[in-house]
C-alpha cells in the first residue's frame, strides 16, 4: 500500500521507466529476430506481435502500481474542469449561485452557534442552571440567599450583576482606557469550574471590605504585557481603587454571550440598598446541578423555596421562578432572539434548496447538449456507472466552489447579523473566524447539495438513446414532450420555494411598519438621553437632586436645545421600578395584579417627551421636599387603580411610602419596555420628593442628537465637575433595540425573498432558450405557415407563465402553512391575508414574463429557410 501511494506521486518517472523496459523488451526480441536471418523491419513487427499490445501491457502495470480509484478520480476533476472552463458563463451562474446560497447558510448557522449552540468554556457546562423570574426575570440578593441556604439539589451558587458596566481604568498615574466590568459573587469563579492562571480567585473572604480584582486574560496581555507582577497592583476602576488578585484564563470572558468581560470585582460594588432590597431584582443568578439530580427535580425544588421565601416576606403574590439550561452562558439573548435565528436558517435553507433547484435546471438543459458526447463514450465502452461518477465529480467542482466562495463570505455577512443583536442587547463581540464547526458544516451542506443538484441531470445524461445520434438527428428522447418535463418541474418548485420566500418576507415587513408606526405615547425622535451620577464622595439625596436640577437650568439655554428634564428610568431602557398599590376604589381579586411603575421625574418631562397632558398640571417649584406629597398618572393608572379617568385630586397609597399621594396630573398612556406590550399603569413622582441615585438627563434638541452629545457632555461636567458620566444613548435608539428582531427578520426575508426571485429569472431564462433551440425547426415551420411574430412571442411567453403561474399557486398555499408557524413573530398581521399572498405571486409573474421576454424575441427573429433546412 506505501508503494501504491507513493507511485501517486512518481508517476511521470514510472511511465518514462516503464516505456524504457518495454522498449528493452522490444529490442532485445527484434535483436533475436536479426540474427536469426529476418529483416529489420519483419523483426520489429514480429516483435510486436509476440509481445502483445503495449498500450494494454501499460494499463495493466499501472493498475498493478497505484490506486486506481484515486487516479480516475483526478481524471474525471481534470476533465471536469476543463469542461467548466469551456463554458464560464454556466460556470460563473452555478457558482454565485451556490455562494450565495451556501454562504447564507453558513453565516446564520456561525450566528447560530456562537448565540445558541456554543456551550461555556467551564467545567461540566451542561449542569449550569440559570434561575429566573418566570419568563427571563432577573433574581433580588435576598432571594438568591434563600434559595442558596435551603436548596437541596445544587452543589453551589453564583449571583452578579443582570449586565455589563464600562469604566476607565487607572494604574498609578496611567490611564489603561475604558474597560467592561462585572461585579459578582465570591464563588463566582468555584462554581464554573475556572482556575486563574496566575494569582487566585475571588472567595466569599473579598466580599467584605477588601477590594480585590480578578482581571481578563486579554485585559493582563494588551494593557500589563502579561507581566506577572501584575498580580497585587493597585488600580483604579471609575473613581474605587481595587487591587488585581488573578488573571482569569485565556478564551474565559464571563458568561454573558457575546458580551466579554475585562474584570471582575466583589457584588459589594453595589451600594447596600440594592443588595438588602428583597424587591430590587436586578441580578442574574447561575447554579451547578447536582450529578444525581435532574432539572425537573431542581426546578420544583427551587419554586418551592420562591414560594416560602414570598409567604415569610407576606408577599401578596408569591414570586415565580423557573430554570433554564446555562451551559452556553446568560441565555438573555438566547430568549429574544432563538426564534428569530432558527426562522432565518429555514429561510436560507429555502433559499439553498431554490438554489440548487436552478442549478439542476441547468444542469439538465447542458446535459442535453451533451447528448452526442454522452452517446460516443457508451459507444466506445464506458459504462454508464463510470459516466454518472464523472458528471457527479463535475457537481462537486460546482459545489466546491460555490462553498469555497460561500465560506469567504459567510464571516462578513455574520458580522453584519451582529449589528442587529447589538443594537438590542448592548455592543456584542461574536468571533466568527473559520474554525472546524463551520468548516465542518459547509463541507456537509456543500456534499448535500451537490448530490442533490448533480443526480438527476447525471441519470438523465445517460440515459441518450444513441442511434439517432449517429445518423446524425438528435436523441430521440430529447424530441418528445417529455425532455423538457423534468426542467419544468424543476421551475415550478423553484417558482414555489420563492414564492414561500418572497411571502414571508413581505408577512414581516408589514409587521415591521406596523410597529414603526405605532403610536407609542411619545415622541421618539430627536431625544437625546445621558445616564448621570455623581462621583463618590459627592452629595446623595436630596442634595444630589439640587445638583440635577442646576444642571437642567443650565443646559436649558444651551444652543440647539428646546427642552430638557430628568427620569429614573428611561423609556425602553429595560429598567422597572414597580410597587403595590391601594386605593378606595380599588378592590383586587386574589392573585389581581396590584403593581403600578414608578418612575420620578422632573418638570417638563412630559413636554421633553412629547407626551399629552390630559389633565391638571406638570409638576413645578411647589413639589419640593416640604410640599404635600403629589403624582401624576396615566390614563391606565386612573381607570385600572382610582376608577375614573379623571383622577386629578384623588389620593392612593403606595407601598412603601409613609404619606398617601395626590393626583395633581393625568397624561396620555405610553408604552414602556416594548412596543407589543400595552402601556402599563405608571405613577410619576416629582423629582424632589421621589428616591433618587442616578438619574437620566432627557435632551430634546433642534437638530441631530447625536452631534450635540459630547459637546452637552463637555459643557455640563465643565460647570459641574461632580457629575459621574454612565453612557449616552437617543430615545430611538432604545424604541429600536426593543425590534431589533423584527427588523433582522423583514430585512433579512427580504434579501432571501430577492435572490430567490432572482434565482428565478435565471432558470426560467435557462429553461426558455433552451426550450427555444430544441423547437427551432417547429418554430421555422410556423413561421413558414403565416404565423405572426408576435403570436410566437406570446406563445413561448405564454408557456412560461403558466409555469410560474403553477409554481406561484403550489407556493401560495405552502406559504400559508409556513407563515401559521411564523405569526408569533410578527405584529398587527395574519397569515391568511391576501396583501401578504398576492403580491409575491404577482411579482414572480412579471419576472417569468420578463426572463422568458428575450429568448422568445430571438425565437420570433428565426430565418424559417435556415431552419427548415437544418
Amino acid at each position: 500500500m506505501i508503494r501504491r501511494v507513493w507511485a501517486l506521486f512518481r508517476k511521470r518517472r514510472l511511465d518514462q521507466e516503464l516505456e524504457e523496459e518495454l522498449q528493452f523488451h522490444l529490442q532485445q526480441e527484434t535483436e533475436e529476430l536479426v540474427r536469426t536471418g529476418v529483416p529489420l523491419e519483419e523483426a520489429r513487427l514480429a516483435a510486436r506481435r509476440k509481445f502483445g499490445g503495449v498500450e494494454q501491457t501499460k494499463e495493466i502495470y499501472r493498475d498493478g502500481r497505484g490506486i486506481p480509484f484515486i487516479e480516475n478520480l483526478i481524471q474525471d476533476l481534470r476533465y471536469g474542469l476543463r469542461g467548466l472552463r469551456r463554458s464560464p458563463g454556466f460556470t460563473a451562474v452555478a457558482v454565485l449561485s451556490l455562494a450565495l446560497g451556501i454562504g447564507a447558510s453558513t453565516a446564520i448557522f456561525s450566528l447560530a452557534d456562537a448565540v445558541l449552540l456554543r456551550m461555556l468554556p467551564v467545567k461540566e457546562p451542561q449542569q449550569l442552571v440559570e434561575i429566573t423570574r418566570v419568563g427571563g426575570g432577573s433574581i433580588s440578593y435576598p432571594l438568591y440567599t434563600y434559595i442558596r441556604e435551603h436548596n437541596e439539589v445544587f452543589s453551589g451558587s453564583l449571583i452578579m450583576s443582570a449586565g455589563r458596566f464600562a469604566g476607565s481604568l487607572r494604574a498609578g498615574s496611567a490611564a489603561l482606557g475604558d474597560i467592561q466590568f462585572s461585579p459578582v459573587s465570591g464563588d463566582y469563579f468555584a462554581v464554573l469550574g475556572v482556575t486563574p492562571v496566575l494569582g487566585r480567585a475571588l472567595t466569599e473572604q473579598d466580599m467584605g471590605s477588601s477590594n480585590t480584582a480578578v482581571i481578563g486574560y486579554a485585559l493582563w496581555q494588551e494593557r500589563f504585557h502579561g507581566d506577572p507582577s501584575a498580580i497585587g497592583t493597585p488600580v483604579v476602576v471609575g473613581t474605587k481603587p481595587y487591587t488585581i488578585i488573578g488573571v482569569a484564563p485565556a478564551g474565559f470572558t464571563g458568561v454573558l454571550a457575546g458580551q466579554p468581560i475585562d474584570l471582575w470585582l466583589p457584588l459589594t460594588w453595589f451600594d447596600p440598598h440594592y443588595i438588602e432590597n428583597p424587591v430590587a431584582f436586578m441580578f442574574r443568578v447561575i447554579a451547578r446541578r447536582k450529578p444525581d439530580i435532574s432539572e425537573k427535580a431542581a426546578q420544583a425544588n427551587v419554586q418551592l423555596l420562591a414560594r416560602q421565601w414570598s409567604d415569610d416576606l407576606k408577599f401578596d403574590a408569591p414570586a415565580r421562578v423557573e430554570l433554564a439550561s446555562a451551559s452556553g452562558g446568560l441565555n438573555m439573548v438566547r430568549r429574544r432572539f432563538a426564534q428569530p435565528v432558527w426562522a432565518l436558517m429555514g429561510f436560507v435553507m429555502l433559499l439553498l434548496l431554490c438554489a440548487a433547484v436552478n442549478i439542476a435546471n441547468l444542469l439538465l438543459v447542458r446535459a442535453s447538449k451533451r447528448g452526442r458526447e454522452m452517446a460516443i463514450r457508451l459507444s466506445i465502452g464506458a459504462g454508464r456507472g463510470r459516466l454518472i461518477r464523472q458528471l457527479l465529480t463535475e457537481s462537486v467542482i460546482l459545489a466546491a466552489l460555490g462553498g469555497a466562495l460561500g465560506l469567504l463570505l459567510a464571516p462578513v455577512a455574520a458580522q453584519s447579523l451582529v449589528r442587529f443583536l447589538s443594537s438590542a442587547m448592548g455592543t456584542m463581540t461574536l468571533s466568527f473566524s473559520i474554525d472546524p464547526r463551520m468548516l465542518g458544516f459547509t463541507i456537509a451542506i456543500s456534499c448535500a447539495v451537490a448530490l442533490s443538484f448533480g443526480l438527476a441531470p447525471a441519470l438523465a445524461a445517460t440515459r441518450t438513446d444513441r442511434m439517432p445520434l449517429f445518423r446524425g438527428g438528435s436523441s430521440s428522447r430529447e424530441n418528445t414532450p417529455r425532455a423538457a418535463r423534468s426542467g419544468r418541474l424543476l421551475i415550478i418548485a423553484q417558482v414555489a420555494i420563492s414564492c414561500i420566500l418572497l411571502s414571508v418576507a413581505l408577512l414581516f415587513a408589514r409587521s415591521l411598519n406596523n410597529l414603526i408606526r405605532l403610536e407609542a405615547g411619545f415622541e421618539r425622535q430627536n431625544v437625546l438621553i445621558f445616564s448621570l451620577g455623581v462621583v463618590d464622595g459627592g452629595p446623595k439625596g436630596i442634595e444630589a437632586a439640587r445638583l440635577y436640577g442646576r444642571v437642567l437650568e443650565d443646559l436649558a439655554t444651551a444652543p440647539g436645545v428646546r427642552s430638557v428634564a430628568l427620569s429614573s428610568e428611561t423609556l425602553f431602557g429595560g429598567g422597572r421600578w414597580t410597587e403595590a398599590i391601594t386605593a378606595l376604589s380599588f378592590h383586587p381579586a386574589p392573585g389581581q395584579n396590584r403593581e403600578a411603575v414608578m418612575l420620578v421625574v422632573s418638570p417638563n418631562f412630559f413636554r421633553t417627551m412629547g407626551t399629552r397632558q390630559l389633565a391638571g398640571r406638570d409638576f413645578d417649584s411647589r413639589d419640593n421636599e416640604e410640599g404635600q406629597k403629589v403624582a401624576i398618572v396615566n390614563e391606565s393608572m386612573a381607570r385600572y387603580f382610582l376608577g375614573s379617568p379623571d383622577a386629578v385630586g384623588r389620593s392612593f397609597q403606595v407601598a412603601g411610602f409613609q404619606q398617601p399621594l395626590t393626583v395633581v396630573g393625568v397624561v396620555e398612556d405610553s408604552r414602556y419596555q416594548s412596543l407589543r406590550e400595552a402601556a402599563p399603569p405608571i405613577v410619576y413622582l416629582p423629582y424632589m420628593q421621589g428616591p433618587i441615585e442616578g438619574t437620566n438627563l432627557t435632551v430634546r434638541t433642534a437638530g441631530e442628537p447625536e452631534k450635540m452629545a459630547e459637546t452637552l457632555w463637555n459643557e455640563a461636567h465643565r460647570r459641574f465637575p461632580l457629575l459621574r458620566y454612565g453612557g449616552v444613548t437617543t430615545q430611538a435608539q432604545l424604541v429600536n433595540g426593543t425590534i431589533a428582531q423584527d427588523r433582522m427578520l423583514a430585512q433579512l426575508s427580504g434579501i432571501f425573498g430577492f435572490a430567490g426571485a432572482l434565482l428565478v429569472s435565471l432558470g426560467l431564462f435557462g429553461l426558455t432558450a433552451y426550450e427555444v433551440s430544441r423547437r427551432t425547426a417547429e418554430l421555422g415551420v410556423r413561421i413558414a405557415l403565416g404565423a405572426q411574430r408576435s403570436n410566437l412571442v406570446r406563445l413561448v411567453v405564454g408557456r412560461a407563465v403558466l409555469l410560474v403561474g403553477c409554481g406561484a399557486t403550489i407556493g401560495m398555499a405552502s406559504a400559508v402553512a409556513v407563515m401559521r408557524i411564523t405569526e408569533r413573530l410578527v405584529y398587527g398581521v395574519r397569515a391568511m391575508e391576501l396583501a401578504s399572498l398576492l403580491p409575491p405571486a404577482l411579482i414572480l409573474l412579471a419576472v417569468g414574463a420578463t426572463a422568458a421576454y428575450w429568448p422568445a424575441r430571438e425565437a420570433a427573429s428565426v430565418d424559417p429557410v435556415a431552419a427548415l433546412r437544418e
